[in-house]
């Protein structure tokens, strides 16, 4: 059913529908509109309703979580929302609206308890997709997947955060009118991770998942797996550059929970680059299959730390973004490119063309591009362009505001050399293509010590190589000799749900290595110097020496 509501004024009407929207579509859309030019408002306004700029409209408990689902909105700068006491119309009290607007304001009408205010896009640290609030007294009807008898509503908060389709829920009280339905907990979910209706009920209590919070304890995978494909259902598809951008957007879509992304050399052209956001019903992929060209890999949602940023950083090389074109001008710079269309109030990507016919002096042509979802619609390759993001919500806001943002990330080093690091190994797994998994050091002849998170559904030994000896992954080819595992020990306490703790594991190779100059064990501390303090720490592997930069296939500090 659809519900209006129309001004007086004869401007268009909101519409109530059943296409509702949710904060964690916030990547779905990649980037997000931003106002630059009025900074952080955080005014609330009361008994005021902004009229026109109509976006879409939803169901949220209070005004703190309508101007949450603002902010995550791609296109919302201001919104308003209708509370209990604002409307004797049951089916529009808790209205959301999120609204629009090309000069950052709307017209003002007056509307008794109604309340209305401005998107957080622009207060840097103040963003955050958790709300851990509970609301007394509603009921946030969506469909009910799960019921079962708790003994508070704190209970019932944690079994929906530990379930994995878990968006919402409501809790019947032990005074609750209905004896039946006394301290039952209702799990929910709904198309768009929302409530489709809100109702006052006396002796309930509702509330979110606080996965976003980083409380879940199902814990998550964070390995993007190569040459694998997942199938299932598919709950949405976006342009992506690569498959990390695809996986924030899995992360804040509200029913991805794992996804399929295919590189730009896969065999259908309309396929290329092309993200697909997947679910099942028990929640995992029923069935994998080995495909050249294709990358998958999980939701970050579940785990036990903070959700990526649902920002991109990174310049494409040799990439142009389609879209619509919001303005063109002229930039000394990718950079400066890249932070001209941070600070526009609609940009959303953007490309930098090094062409001459393009260029005017020391600048060139700098293209601001929008699309209905956030992503570009198509992306072309070619040279002397690069494309990338907008990074509004990749700052933490004033310096001067401690945040607890933290890197997640080791870049930078140099290149090794031979028999520099000759505890270092490679450990791949085989599967119809063989990619490069986690690193590894020799402790022993027959020993590698290596992190436990390794073998998260990869427990079988008969998949894994083990190559050492080497400095370029580049080189190994099927004449390479190889390390087949024996047993694999995961230590007693290692838990996917704990986010590093105890993640450390034992491989027993089936044949000993012989030592050489570029394969032995690493040097481990004598008993003597249990009580030293080390203030030196060398980190090695394969990967990333400079943000932006290109893997390395060769062993690098």
């Amino acid at each position: 059913m659809i519900n209006m509501i129309c001004n007086q004024q004869g401007y268009v009407c909101v519409a109530f529908s059943s296409r509702m929207i949710s904060f964690r579509q916030a990547a779905y859309f990649t980037c997000f509109f931003a106002t630059v030019s009025c900074g952080c408002l955080t005014q609330l306004y009361k008994n005021t309703f902004f009229k026109g700029g109509d976006l879409t409209a939803m169901y949220t408990p209070n005004v703190h979580h309508c101007q949450m689902m603002c902010t995550f909105h791609p296109r919302c700068l201001l919104f308003s929302f209708l509370p209990e006491s604002s409307t004797n119309d049951v089916n529009k009290r808790f209205g959301c609206f999120l609204k629009d607007s090309v000069t950052e304001t709307l017209p003002r009408m007056s509307w008794t308890s109604a309340i209305s205010g401005h998107s957080l896009k622009q207060c840097g640290h103040q963003i955050s997709a958790c709300h851990r609030d509970i609301h007394k007294g509603i009921d946030m009807r969506g469909v009910n997947f799960n019921v079962s008898k708790v003994k508070s509503v704190e209970e019932c908060q944690k079994k929906c955060t530990n379930s994995i389709h878990c968006q919402f829920f409501t809790y019947a009280t032990e005074t609750f009118y209905n004896a039946e339905y006394r301290n039952s907990c209702l799990l929910k979910n709904g198309p768009e991770g929302t409530p489709s209706s809100i109702k006052v009920l006396a002796d309930v209590v509702s509330g979110f998942s606080l996965k976003s919070c980083a409380l879940s304890e199902i814990g998550c995978h964070m390995n993007i797996f190569q040459h694998l494909a997942f199938s299932d259902v598919d709950v949405a598809r976006v342009v992506t550059p690569d498959a990390f951008v695809c996986q924030t957007i899995c992360t804040y879509h509200p029913n991805c929970l794992f996804f399929t992304f295919y590189t730009k050399a896969w065999h259908l052209e309309p396929q290329r680059n092309v993200c697909f956001l997947k679910t099942s019903k028990s929640g995992t992929p029923s069935s994998p299959t080995s495909q050249e060209n294709a990358m998958s890999g999980y939701s970050l949602l579940t785990c036990k730390k903070a959700l990526p940023e649902p920002c991109h950083s990174k310049i494409y090389s040799g990439v142009d973004f389609e879209g619509e074109e919001l303005n063109v001008t002229f930039a000394e710079g990718v950079n400066a490119c890249q932070e001209t269309c941070t600070k526009m109030i609609r940009c959303q990507f953007f490309t930098y063309s090094l062409r001459p016919e393009d260029c005017r002096g020391e600048k060139c042509k700098c293209s601001l591009r929008l699309s209905l979802d956030g992503s570009p619609t198509g992306m072309t390759y070619g040279t002397r362009v690069s494309s990338g993001y907008s990074l509004r919500l990749c700052k933490s806001g004033d310096s001067s505001v401690c945040t607890t943002k933290t890197s997640t990330r080791i870049v930078g080093g140099t290149n090794s050399s031979w028999g520099e690091w000759p505890w270092q190994v490679s450990l791949q797994v085989k599967l119809r293509a063989q990619s490069h998994l986690c690193g590894g050091s020799i402790i022993g002849h027959q020993w590698v010590l290596t992190a436990a998170h390794c073998f998260d559904e990869l427990s079988l030994p008969d998949v894994w190589r083990i190559y050492s000896g080497i400095l370029n992954l580049s080189e190994i080819t099927k004449e390479t000799p190889f390390s087949q595992i024996k047993e694999i020990i995961i230590h007693q306490n290692y838990k996917i749900t704990d986010g590093g703790s105890y993640d450390i594991a034992l491989i027993k190779l089936e044949a000993p290595l012989n030592y050489t100059e570029f394969q032995k064990p690493i040097c481990l501390p004598s008993k003597d110097d249990t009580n030293t303090t080390y203030t030196n720490c060398w980190v090695t592997g394969w990967g990333f020496t400079k943000e932006r930069g290109r893997f390395r296939w060769s062993l690098s500090l």
